[in-house]
């Protein structure tokens, strides 16, 4: 795809300025983390505004009128955010990790939405089903078939990490993950967090699916359920794009405000130069 060019264009551009400092990657890293977090939750029904998100997790006061659960969701994510973070460098993507994101995300919450009971990190145990966009109804991988699934998943995303760009692989993954709905509740909110843990390993920006594309979003799931991923490659595509764009942004501010971009390279001593 053209636009994975666009993409690595990009990224060679912010990559240029690698290691950026401290307090620039902090307010990067902080936009993407609040943003996440808000559409990804408000994708699943979540009703908490951006401005009522950010003011929550900056300020650890809950909002008016919105359900412990919405704030449980909101604080959870972050904790996904921030243990995904501290893996990136020492583990890979397994089940084992997919499942850690979900017992997160499920932190001190006994049921999923509609009363479902969903325990934390654990595969479903029953069958599950969606209404789809075009009004039929899609029935998930039946829950003995999961191990099987999951393993299979696994044994494809070996293969794909060294043929695909990692852009295609990481939608592919969310798009199986969904396929399988491994879990009773949080299928979605799993499946962004293992495609940005590939993505952010490989040195891209997450993919923060806005929630005014979710009937998109969904839609383009709907075609991957059918064998039909491009729609959905390239919906992923178009946020990696985004975010970098947002990256570029912050950096040009930052050097235009004549403010530190890049952590300071040290410079060889002398005594050890030939």
């Amino acid at each position: 795809m053209e636009i994975f060019r666009e993409i690595d264009r990009l990224k060679q551009t912010v990559d240029r300025y690698r290691p950026l400092c401290p307090e620039l990657m902090w307010a990067i890293s902080r936009k993407f983390r609040e943003e996440w977090t808000y559409h990804t939750n408000a994708l699943e029904g979540n009703t908490m505004t951006l401005q009522e998100t950010v003011f929550f997790l900056r300020e650890g006061l809950t909002v008016e009128g919105r359900t412990l659960r919405e704030h449980m969701e909101m604080l959870n994510h972050v904790e996904a955010i921030d243990f995904m973070q501290d893996t990136l460098s020492s583990r890979d993507l397994s089940e084992r990790l997919i499942k850690d994101f979900h017992a997160i995300l499920f932190s001190d919450m006994k049921y999923g939405k509609g009363e479902i009971p969903v325990p934390p990190g654990l595969y479903k145990t029953r069958d599950n089903y969606v209404v789809t966009l075009s009004g039929e109804i899609h029935h998930y991988c039946p829950h003995y078939l999961v191990p099987e699934k999951m393993e299979e998943m696994f044994y494809w995303l070996d293969h794909a990490m060294q043929v695909l760009h990692p852009v295609e692989t990481a939608a592919v993954v969310h798009q199986k993950i969904v396929a399988i709905h491994p879990f009773p509740d949080g299928n979605g909110r799993t499946a962004r967090l293992a495609m940005n843990f590939l993505l952010l390993q490989k040195g891209y920006p997450p993919a923060i699916i806005p929630k005014e594309r979710r009937r998109e979003y969904y839609a383009a799931l709907e075609e991957g359920d059918q064998g039909k991923p491009e729609r959905f490659i390239r919906l992923v595509a178009e946020e990696v794009k985004r975010s970098l764009l947002v990256m570029h942004t912050e950096i040009d501010k930052a050097v235009q405000q004549q403010q530190p971009v890049a952590v300071e390279k040290k410079k060889p001593d002398r005594a050890y130069e030939r």
